[in-house]
């Protein structure tokens, strides 16, 4: 479970982010990696490194950024959210490809390119194999979406049938099933409106409403994966505080908040429950990663450009899990 989603604000930012829906922590932090940074790809055995600086919330693991979201320095973003029993990986690395493992294409497609056009280009020619960065750490099933300062977005699936490669002109990406699906679904809603209803009549008993504020009945409200992409790009397409920068981060967590389970409200089979673990946000132009989690409600920012792009070094940051409360007396 899990919701991706793109805003532009009227005075010319773009901004992207997802809710990380799950229920256990993963030891996560926001992680900068500076250009020329030297990693280990798993999937091939061979070695890499970063041409552009980039941040993004994952784990540090045996000094690699295990990341699940990011912006690099050109602002291009990527994220990947579980597509479980439709992601398809190979068993074997295949010569002449770029093999990585699932875990690595957020880092690899933002340390090497800075359009989402490129990625388009170069991701036909990724393998991805079937091989756990380590022992307890299982492969993870993902799809994902990339987005860029000139407002593109696609969205990447590899399922045992095909590579798909979809244009998302909606911005939104949550889980299971494909893409294409999902987009179908949405004609279903097609009468959906913000609008008070009018007054009409049946036969010959006048109806009118009751109460104010009743537009949008029939907008599903549960967490589905189907149900979350449509409030999403519902309340995305219609958001209207979008003048200004600040003002659009505020709506960007107002709609993730709409698609956030709470605690006991979605359980797994293991009666475990799901939460947004965290929020976040990038402003792909001021290189600010903004972020929320579920205990600590204010927002906290970290400016990439405010650090070394020529560093050596990860560096990561404090996850500020406790709530905050400013006291204004």
């Amino acid at each position: 479970m899990c919701t991706a989603l793109t805003l532009t604000s009227k005075d010319g930012f773009h901004f992207f982010g997802r809710n990380m829906d799950i229920e256990y922590e993963f030891n996560q932090s926001v992680m900068f990696v500076p250009r020329n940074f030297n990693w280990d790809n798993r999937g091939s055995g061979e070695s890499n490194h970063t041409k552009y600086a980039l941040i993004g919330m994952g784990m540090k693991k045996d000094n690699h950024p295990l990341l699940a979201d990011g912006m690099n320095e050109k602002g291009l973003a990527c994220t990947g959210l579980n597509f479980l029993g439709f992601a398809h990986y190979e068993d074997q690395c295949i010569s002449g490809k770029v093999n990585l493992g699932p875990y690595d294409v957020i880092l690899w497609i933002l340390s090497n390119f800075e359009s989402v056009s490129e990625v388009k280009s170069a991701i036909e020619n990724v393998n991805l194999v079937n091989k756990p960065f380590a022992p307890n750490l299982p492969v993870p099933t993902l799809h994902w979406m990339v987005h860029d300062s000139n407002d593109d977005s696609i969205v990447i699936e590899i399922t045992a049938e095909r590579l798909a490669v979809y244009d998302n002109k909606v911005g939104v990406l949550t889980n299971q099933p494909s893409f294409d699906w999902h987009l179908m679904n949405l004609n279903q809603y097609v009468a959906l409106s913000p609008a008070q209803p009018d007054n009409t009549t049946w036969h010959r008993q006048p109806l009118e409403p009751i109460g104010n504020g009743l537009g949008l009945k029939g907008i599903p409200g549960d967490f589905y994966p189907s149900s979350r992409f449509v409030r999403s790009a519902f309340l995305k397409s219609h958001a209207a505080f979008l003048h200004t920068k600040e003002s659009t981060i505020s709506e960007f967590f107002h709609i993730l908040n709409n698609v956030a389970p709470i605690s006991g409200s979605v359980l797994t089979q293991e009666d475990k429950p799901f939460i947004t673990v965290y929020s976040s946000c990038m402003c792909l132009e001021s290189g600010e990663y903004y972020y929320t989690t579920y205990n600590n409600s204010q927002i906290n920012a970290i400016n990439m450009f405010h650090e070394d792009l020529n560093g050596h070094e990860i560096k990561v940051f404090e996850y500020l899990d406790t709530q905050s409360i400013h006291f204004q007396n």
